[in-house]
């Protein structure tokens, strides 16, 4: 290996760590509410948002209206103290493109959540993988296509096999996506959101 074969190496390297860390900060700051913090983690020509069963949303705007509209419920954490989003993501994979400017990662999550349901607290078991696209603008990693599938959703007294679906969270009364969900088939339909990458031996 050359001096500009090695250089190349160290540059994929720290670009992979970087995506990695992104991808860690999201979590942190969604478990805290953070929304405009969250946004600025996007690129400002993000292609889109798609959160379980809520709908496609394209570009910073859709974006927006995902996190600080709807979930963020106008931007108001509504953090009390038992509230808590545990967004656990391993096993991630991710791949770079040629010229190093566009990335693709693959992650597990398993969540342990604890949020207001209608007038009661409610605790959940949530499984589900991220297939995110990322971009490299003025030597920093920002997410153009975040995409995160549910498999399951279920309370911790029944778990998944018993209740693995505890409701639709596709309604809001005001707020709109701009495309159905792509891909949301939950347990126990055995789906599997499509892998970015190919096997690296077969190249299937």
């Amino acid at each position: 290996m050359n001096l500009e074969e090695l250089e190349k190496q160290v540059t994929l390297m720290e670009d992979i760590q970087e995506i990695e860390n992104l991808q860690r900060i999201y979590a942190y700051y969604f478990d805290l509410q953070r929304w405009q913090d969250i946004l600025d983690l996007f690129s400002d020509n993000a292609e889109s948002v798609e959160i379980v069963d809520h709908g496609l949303f394209k570009g910073k705007e859709g974006a927006k209206k995902m996190y600080w509209d709807w979930i963020g419920q106008g931007g108001q954490p509504f953090r009390a103290p038992w509230v808590q989003f545990i967004i656990t993501q391993i096993g991630g994979v991710v791949n770079m493109s040629p010229d190093g400017k566009t990335a693709w990662g693959r992650w597990q999550t398993w969540l342990c959540e604890a949020k207001p349901f209608g007038a009661y607290p409610r605790q959940e078991w949530l499984h589900g993988y991220y297939e995110n696209k990322y971009v490299k603008k003025n030597g920093k990693w920002l997410f153009s296509k975040l995409h995160w599938n549910n498999t399951f959703c279920s309370p911790f007294e029944d778990g998944w096999m018993k209740t693995p679906l505890m409701g639709l969270m596709n309604y809001h009364p005001t707020i709109k996506p701009d495309a159905p969900p792509t891909a949301f088939r939950p347990y126990p339909s055995g789906y599997h959101i499509p892998y970015h990458y190919k096997h690296p031996i077969t190249s299937r």
